[in-house]
């Protein structure tokens, strides 16, 4: 394998630096839940506060409307148990994307300093990476140390 071609990846490796990388999906989680609280409490809040009104408008306790609504409530809250489990993977998914397009070029940037020989492999990040403008910085630094 030439210096320019990546090794096959592994699942023991899937995370660079996992520290980070379980530090800020923490972040993203922990986002998660607090949004998926607030939204859930105003349905919930709006479900009570229409019943509420019912009972103020004179509809007896045990008309077919309060049965209605509870059925709507149980609709919605399926459908919002089922869009936040979709949502928690897709944002574990994406943030793990992102969490590899910032802790790569970290990784990249720590091993090409430590390399301290003129002939180390080229420091190259991937397309999708984050922190592209490091790429020219590091090879001026290298040209430097020549």
């Amino acid at each position: 394998m030439n210096k320019t071609e990546t090794s096959p990846r592994h699942f023991k490796n899937l995370l660079i630096n996992p520290k980070f990388q379980f530090k800020l999906l923490s972040y993203f989680v922990a986002l998660f839940f607090l949004t998926t609280i607030s939204l859930y409490s105003t349905t919930f809040l709006f479900f009570y506060r229409m019943k509420e009104k019912a009972l103020n408008v004179g509809i007896p306790d045990g008309h077919i409307f309060f049965k209605f609504l509870g059925n709507q409530k149980h609709d919605l809250d399926t459908l919002f148990i089922g869009l936040a489990v979709f949502n928690f993977l897709l944002l574990i998914g994406v943030g793990f994307i992102i969490s590899h397009r910032i802790a790569g070029p970290i990784f990249k940037l720590k091993k090409q300093l430590g390399q301290s020989s003129s002939d180390s492999e080229d420091f190259k990040l991937r397309q999708t990476d984050f922190f592209q403008e490091l790429e020219p910085l590091v090879k001026a630094l290298k040209d430097k140390t020549k």
